[in-house]
C-alpha cells in the first residue's frame, strides 16, 4: 500500500520544506538498459509497500520479480518501492519540534521517513528504488529464465547511514563511558540542512527498531576495546603483574582489536543451488577489511556492485550481517538497504 495518511503527509512536508530543494526532473540518470523501476507508479516523495511479489522491467532490459510481503518487524517483508530521499533526522524525534504526544503508528511513520529514503550525498537523481528488508532471507528476486546479472547499485537507507555514523542520538555533547551522544545535551544543527539558523538547532533521537538507542560502529568499537583491554590487564595483575605492566596489557589489547562493519551479502541460485556470493560493505572501520585495511566510511551514495561472478541465476537473495549485535546475536541496526539499476546481460 502507498503511505498518503494526512499525518505522514505533514511530517514530510515539513521535512522537505527544511532540508530538500525540489528535484529537477530534467537532471534525474537515465539507465535505458537497466532495470531501474521508474515505470512503477508511485507519488512524489513517497514509498510503497506490497502484499506479494511484483515485476518490475521490460522487453528492452529484461524483467525481474521482486519478492515482497507483510513484515512483522519493519513496515514491509522483502522488497518495498520507493524516491525518499530525505538524509537528515527526523525533525519530530527531537524533544524540541516534536508535538505534545504521538502514537505508536505516528511515531514509527516519522522513522519511516528516513527508513525508507535513500541516503546519497546530493539530491538523488536514480527516482524510483527498492528498499529490501533482509529479515527471513526474503530480499530476493528472480529472473523468469537462467541468466547471468551484470550489476546492481546498492545504498544506505538514510536510517542506517545516521545509526551506522553518528547512533540514535544526535548533539554535540558526548557520554564519554557510554559512547553515546545526549539528549539533553548541547543542541547542534540537524545534518544536510541548508537553513543555518540556530532556532533550527536542537538534540534530535531515531531509535533503532524496538526503540534500542543504538550505537555508531567508532562507539561500539571503543567499549569492546575497553572491555578486552580490562580484561588483558586484570590477568596481568591476577599472575603477579605491576600496574605498569597491566597497564601495558590493556594498552596492547585496546590497540590490537579491530571491529566494526556493516556488510550486504548477494547470493546466486540456479535450480535451488548456491552459485556463489559476492560482499560489499556498506559500513567498514578501518583495519577490519583484510584487502583494504584502510577502509573506513559508511556508504554515502550509489555503488555499483558486479555480479558477473555469480555466473547463470534465476534467483539473487540479499543477507546483512554486522559486528554490532544484541545479546541474542540480531543486528542492532536495521536490517534494510536500497537497490536500483539491475543490469542483466544480454
Amino acid at each position: 500500500m502507498e503511505f498518503k495518511s494526512k499525518y505522514i503527509v505533514a511530517v514530510l512536508s515539513l521535512a522537505l520544506m527544511m532540508s530538500c530543494e525540489e528535484e529537477d526532473k530534467e537532471l534525474l540518470v537515465a539507465y535505458p538498459n537497466d532495470i531501474t523501476f521508474n515505470e512503477l507508479e508511485i507519488g512524489r516523495f513517497t514509498f510503497k509497500t506490497y502484499d506479494a511479489p511484483f515485476s518490475a522491467g521490460d522487453e528492452a532490459s529484461g524483467v525481474i520479480t521482486a519478492n515482497a510481503g507483510v513484515g512483522d518487524n519493519v513496515t514491509h517483508s522483502g522488497f518495498a518501492l520507493s524516491n525518499q530521499n530525505l538524509r537528515s533526522y527526523p525533525w519530530y524525534t527531537s524533544p524540541k519540534f516534536a508535538p505534545a504526544s504521538l502514537t505508536a503508528i505516528q511515531k514509527q511513520q516519522v522513522i519511516d521517513s528516513s527508513a525508507y529514503s535513500v541516503y546519497s550525498y546530493g539530491v538523488n537523481r536514480t527516482a524510483n528504488f527498492l528498499v529490501g528488508n533482509t529479515t527471513g532471507d526474503n530480499a530476493y528476486f528472480t529472473l523468469p529464465k537462467p541468466g547471468v546479472v551484470e550489476h546492481v547499485l546498492v545504498a544506505n537507507t538514510s536510517y542506517n547511514y545516521l545509526l551506522t555514523s553518528v547512533g540514535s542520538v544526535y548533539s554535540k555533547t558526548i557520554d564519554s563511558d557510554t559512547q553515546s551522544y545526549l539528549i539533553d545535551g548541547e543542541p547542534i544543527k540537524n545534518p544536510n540542512i541548508p537553513n543555518p539558523s540556530t532556532d533550527r538547532f536542537a538534540t534530535f533521537r531515531l531509535p533503532a527498531p524496538g526503540d534500542v538507542d543504538a550505537l555508531r560502529l567508532g562507539g561500539d568499537l571503543i567499549l569492546k576495546r575497553r572491555e578486552l583491554g580490562i580484561i588483558a590487564e586484570e590477568a596481568v595483575i591476577a599472575a603477579g603483574g605491576t600496574e605498569d605492566e597491566g597497564r601495558a596489557a590493556y594498552l596492547e589489547a585496546y590497540n590490537s582489536y579491530f571491529t566494526g562493519y556493516v556488510i550486504l551479502t548477494i547470493e546466486g541460485y540456479l535450480n535451488g543451488s548456491n552459485t556463489g556470493a559476492v560482499e560489499e560493505y556498506l559500513a567498514v572501520l578501518e583495519g577490519v577489511d583484510p584487502e583494504n585495511p584502510e577502509y573506513n566510511f559508511t556508504l554515502n551514495d550509489w555503488r555499483k556492485v558486479d555480479l558477473t561472478s555469480l555466473g547463470q541465476v534465476d534467483k539473487v537473495l540479499f543477507k546483512m550481517s554486522s559486528s554490532y549485535v544484541d545479546d541474542q546475536g540480531k543486528m542492532v541496526y536495521p536490517t534494510l538497504f536500497c537497490l536500483d539499476g539491475v543490469r542483466l546481460e544480454k
